[in-house]
């Protein structure tokens, strides 16, 4: 006689009252039965999710990074990077005389695109450039090499409506500047800025960004460089 069958006899054997006792307690392990599949299903979910950030190695000692000299940053993009960034856009139209719908037919252009890409290229360089000031000062000539996947500084409007920050990803890779060998890479630091969103928020970041002479893309290269920095030299 298999368990269910058995607790059906049981029932027949009871009061209403107790046969309706008994079916509510049948119902509650059920959803507790339930309850606990979905528990297991949820961590194991987390543990994937948590799989999939692990932090890129580096393996290098203090006495690896001593030994390193920074002789040059280099600065890249995917070939569909997204690049979103208001100044450089603005100041590709204001070079060749565009606003308004004119200016937005020309971001399809790949004119415009290596346009914008060149100028944040060169502010990702000095940016990380300052970022490593003092580090790698050693004998070992070594090249970074940076290479962008996402960048974005979100417009007035967005900041108001929806409080989007601006975020950047990209792929750093140091390089023995002899040989090309790769001395330690990371394939894809992502760094971020949290800015305050709507009207009154934008309105106060912005007063404080311009009394302290700082812009968002400045803000977020400094941030990613630091991340580097810290990464590459286990903090130190």
């Amino acid at each position: 006689m298999t368990e269910r069958a058995g607790l059906a006899s049981v029932h027949l054997g009871l009061p209403r009252a107790a046969q309706g006792r008994m079916a509510m307690m049948e119902a509650c392990r059920g959803r507790a039965r339930l309850l606990a599949g979905w528990a297991r299903f949820a961590v194991l979910g987390l543990m994937l999710a948590l799989c999939g950030c692990v932090t890129a190695e580096n393996a290098l000692t203090q006495t690896d990074i001593a030994s390193m000299k920074l002789t040059a940053v280099a600065v890249s993009f995917t070939p569909n990077a997204f690049v979103s960034w208001d100044e450089g856009e603005n100041d590709y139209g204001a070079a060749k005389g565009l606003s308004g719908p004119q200016l937005l037919e020309a971001m399809r252009t790949q004119e415009m695109k290596d346009y914008v890409r060149g100028m944040l290229g060169d502010r990702i360089k000095a940016g990380v450039e300052q970022a490593l000031a003092g580090q790698l000062i050693g004998s070992r000539p070594v090249r970074l090499e940076i290479v962008v996947k996402r960048f974005k500084t979100p417009s007035g409007a967005s900041r108001i409506l929806i409080g989007s920050d601006p975020d950047m990803t990209a792929s750093a890779t140091l390089v023995d500047a002899r040989t090309g060998a790769v001395v330690v890479a990371h394939p894809e630091l992502v760094a971020s800025v949290h800015r305050s969103g709507g009207l009154i928020g934008t309105a106060v970041t912005a007063a404080i960004d311009n009394a302290r002479n700082e812009t968002q893309e400045g803000l977020l290269i400094a941030r990613y460089g630091r991340m580097y920095r810290e990464w590459l030299t286990h903090g130190a």
